[in-house]
């Protein structure tokens, strides 16, 4: 009867620390299951790792253009410096293409053509001074003769001075002048042939002849 009894006990006990352990082991897995759980909450469907968020770049600052970097101002181009007109009281050789103004042959009479002819040094029929006109035109006057650059029916010669058709204005053109007449605004150009030699005559503005004036002396 007592062993029976102590049998009984021992059953007992065991139950008892079966149920014990069985509690512990619960509140492990318990424990354990929460953990999993969220673990899987942070993996997708496919058990890879979600990306986590890149962090916001910084705004690009806007950065002022260096004094290097900024568009150079506009220089203003030097101006031609106009040319001296020639000078009253001055004695010139006027050529042009390497032909002087050329009173024909020295002759000193009235309408003794003038033309173009290689240029010679010391002679005094291709050499002329200016008298100021009126409103910026000249007389252009020969030094052999003493009389005015003219123009009759076309033809430059030279006559005694005081009319209006023998009145010139130099115009700047190139490295030198155009000679504007007066009367009818022609220029001075190539003209009719003058005993085989180049004659002058009146030419429209745009192409007339550009002369030098090269002082004398």
């Amino acid at each position: 009867m007592l062993s029976r009894r102590i049998i009984l006990a021992a059953l007992a006990a065991t139950a008892v620390v079966g149920l014990l352990f069985g509690g512990l082991a619960g509140l492990v897995d318990g424990g354990g299951g929460g953990g999993g759980t969220a673990k899987a909450a942070a993996t997708t469907g496919s058990g890879s790792p979600l990306p986590s968020a890149a962090p916001p770049s910084a705004a690009p600052s806007s950065a002022e253009p260096s004094a290097s970097s900024a568009s150079p101002s506009a220089s203003k181009s030097p101006s031609a410096t106009p040319k001296p007109l020639p000078q009253p009281g001055k004695v010139y050789t006027i050529t042009s293409g390497g032909r002087a103004m050329d009173v024909a042959g020295g002759d000193k009479g009235d309408n003794t053509p003038v033309i173009f002819y290689a240029p010679g040094a010391g002679k005094t029929n291709q050499q002329w001074s200016v008298q100021a006109a009126a409103d910026g035109y000249f007389y252009v006057i020969s030094r052999v003769s003493n009389k005015c650059l003219d123009m009759r029916s076309g033809h430059a010669v030279q006559d005694d001075c005081g009319e209006a058709r023998q009145q010139w204005m130099p115009q700047p053109r190139g490295n030198g002048f155009v000679l504007v007449n007066r009367e009818g605004g022609g220029a001075l150009g190539p003209g009719e042939k003058v005993k085989g030699e180049q004659g002058m005559g009146l030419v429209p503005a745009a192409n007339g002849t550009v002369w030098t004036f090269t002082p004398v002396g």
